[in-house]
This record gives C-alpha cells, sequence and structure tokens, in this order.
C-alpha cells in the first residue's frame, strides 16, 4: 500500500511540476561578460555564450530613457550596430533564448546593463577606454605572456580578441587565495599579463573585428608609454619629469604598466592593472609615502563592491608610491584624432570618474 501511495504521490508532482528537475538543470544563464564599444561610427557589442543557448536578443536604449528596445537577435556572440547618432550614449543588455521542439521559446535572464558614448570625431572617447579597462576586472588572472604572440614579440590571439575570452572567467573561478603564477607561465589563453592586459584594451576601443596576426599594441612593459606616443596619439614624459597623473594615462616602469583612473587630492593614483594575482583596481600610497592613501581606500571600496569574491581571496590592492615614478603617456583629447573626451575626465578627481565609471544606467 505504502509503494502504491508513493507513485500516486510522484505522479502527482510530475503533473503539477512538469519536467521540474530538468528545467531547472536547462535553465539558460544570463550572458556574462558585455562589453560595448562606441568605434568610429560603429558599436560593437560582444559577450560570453550561454550554454544551450540558440541565440541572443540585444536590447538598447539612449542614456537618460527609460525605453528598452529590441533591435537585433543574433545567433552569435558578437554584433555592430550602425545609424547611432554621433555624441550620444547608449546602453545594452542581452538575454539568450532557446527555441523549443514545440515552437515556444525560453529565455534566460538578462545581462547586467553596459553602455558607450559614440565619438564625435575621433576614432573613441577616453570614457570607452576605461570602460573596456575594468570590464576584466575580478575575473581575470595574471598570466605571465598572457596576450603575447608565442614567439614573445607582439601581440598574440587574446591580446587581439574583440571582447572578454570566457576561458578567463572559468580559470579564475577555479582559482584560491594560494594562486601562484609561476605555475602558469606562458598559459596562453587563460589570463593576461599587465602589457598583454593594456594591449587588449587599447585594442578593443580602436577596433570592431580581429586584426590579421602581427598587429595589435602589445610590447615591453617599459616600452608602452613611448612606443604608444610615437603613434601619434599623445604626448610622452620621462618619470623624472611627470607631476600629475590624469585618466587614461598610460605608466611605464621597468617591468611593469598600468592605465590611471584618476588622482586623488593627496596625490596617490587609483588604477587598474594585470598585476599577480590579476587584473583589478589598485591605489598608490601618496607621494609623501602614506599607504592609508585616498587611492588605497577607494581601490578597496570598489572591489569590495564590484568583485566581492575576488577581493576575499586577494584582497591586497595597495602599492608602493614607486608606481608614481614611471614614464607617462597622456591621450591627446583636444587635438587629436584618436581619442575624445566629451565627458571631461582629464579634469575629473579619482571618486568622480570611478563613481561615474560604476553607475548603473
Amino acid at each position: 500500500m505504502l509503494f502504491w501511495t508513493f507513485l500516486l504521490a510522484a505522479a502527482a508532482a510530475c503533473l503539477l511540476f512538469p519536467g521540474r528537475e530538468s528545467f531547472a538543470a536547462s535553465r539558460l544563464a544570463a550572458p556574462q561578460g558585455l562589453l560595448a564599444n562606441g568605434v568610429r561610427e560603429e558599436i560593437v557589442l560582444s559577450w560570453e555564450p550561454v550554454r544551450g543557448a540558440d541565440g541572443y536578443e540585444v536590447y538598447e536604449k539612449q542614456a537618460g530613457t527609460k525605453r528598452w528596445t529590441l533591435v537585433q537577435k543574433t545567433g552569435g556572440k558578437k554584433t555592430l550596430l550602425t545609424g547611432r547618432q554621433a555624441g550620444s550614449r547608449f546602453c545594452y543588455r542581452v538575454r539568450a533564448y532557446k527555441e523549443k521542439k514545440n515552437g515556444t521559446v525560453r529565455y534566460g535572464s538578462f545581462s547586467k546593463k553596459t553602455d558607450t558614448t559614440l565619438p564625435k570625431r575621433a576614432v573613441t572617447t577616453l570614457r570607452n577606454f576605461l570602460k573596456t579597462a575594468i570590464a576584466p576586472v575580478g575575473s581575470t588572472m595574471y598570466i605571465w605572456g598572457g596576450g603575447w604572440n608565442k614567439a614573445d614579440t607582439g601581440a598574440g590571439r587574446d591580446a587581439l580578441r574583440i571582447g572578454l575570452n570566457p576561458q578567463w572567467r572559468e580559470f579564475a573561478g577555479r582559482q584560491s587565495a594560494s594562486y601562484d603564477y609561476r605555475r602558469y607561465r606562458y598559459r596562453r589563453g587563460y589570463g593576461l599579463d599587465c602589457s598583454g592586459f593594456v594591449g587588449w584594451s587599447v585594442y578593443n576601443v580602436l577596433h570592431t573585428s580581429k586584426g590579421s596576426p602581427g598587429e595589435g599594441y602589445v610590447d615591453k612593459a617599459a616600452s608602452l608609454a613611448k612606443e604608444y606616443a610615437g603613434n601619434g596619439w599623445g604626448s610622452f614624459r620621462r618619470a623624472s619629469d611627470v607631476r600629475e597623473y590624469k585618466s587614461g594615462d598610460i605608466m611605464s616602469g621597468p617591468g611593469h604598466v598600468y592605465i590611471v583612473l584618476g588622482e586623488c587630492a593627496d596625490g596617490s593614483v587609483v588604477f587598474v592593472h594585470s598585476s599577480p594575482a590579476g587584473v583589478q583596481i589598485g591605489g598608490t600610497a601618496s607621494p609623501a609615502g602614506r599607504t592609508d592613501s585616498r587611492a588605497v581606500k577607494l581601490a578597496e571600496k570598489y572591489m569590495k563592491k564590484q568583485a566581492p569574491s575576488w577581493y576575499r581571496r586577494f584582497p591586497d590592492v595597495a602599492r608602493g608610491s614607486s608606481y608614481l615614478r614611471y614614464s607617462q603617456f597622456r591621450w591627446d583629447v583636444r587635438g587629436g584624432s584618436v581619442m575624445e573626451d566629451p565627458d571631461g575626465y582629464q579634469e575629473r578627481s579619482a571618486k568622480a570618474v570611478l563613481k561615474d565609471l560604476f553607475a548603473a544606467k
């Protein structure tokens, strides 16, 4: 009697909740790593693939408005949008879908929102550059040689990639606080080193598709600032001539390179870089050597909030004042044809820049 009671109960459960376990197992996740970049007259969108998805819906709204509009359905993980007004900012979100045999469609959750600005006259904007640079924060490990080609002569496959490599996130998610980058030297495809990260960031704001082998913006860390200035993109200052720091500055030192997010009132600098354990926001000490600088406090605040799992494993965001004694490249945002700064980032404090970069639109 108990046996038949059990079978009847099980049958009733199936009627009430048909396919409950299989549905849960096949539920579509929200796409991760959504990245948007306004490059010249186009907007390139990329995201990490969702397992089991047949395609994706791309939704758009203009910044400052409330209405989201479906603008594209695609089976890929990247798309180009055209016909948008130059100088305008657009927000995006993406969701995956699965077409069922009975003709119905199942949708996953929406990705996190992101936004980008179409430049008016240049290739891209300074804000786009920094939005791109912070995209791998907390989900990409430091890999010696990551972003380089096998010959160690320049950009490799990952530094020529439009968007984030899903393998970076997968590998980072399996690492503990004891992560030792020396065990993964030259494991290309699993993360980025400092110059690989900067080269990837630059590539993503200047291009909408993967280039041919040998192209790219990866070189020795100590050379990058001078090399970028040599491309006609902006100005170069030797370390001894550097007196202040502005958003977007690329700082080249002996064996390391980083991107400035902004300077604080005490002279300390908030920056983003790839350094063991990985891509993260950091803060320098003040020029006087104070390790409890405003930059360190801001870096801790945003890493705790934006990448809590990472911060629990790798809480060290502080760097010494030696980071302030690097050579400097600064984008020409006034007369240059590559970068413009409609948001006035170069004249804003680190606190104001961070608030705007991470604001929900």
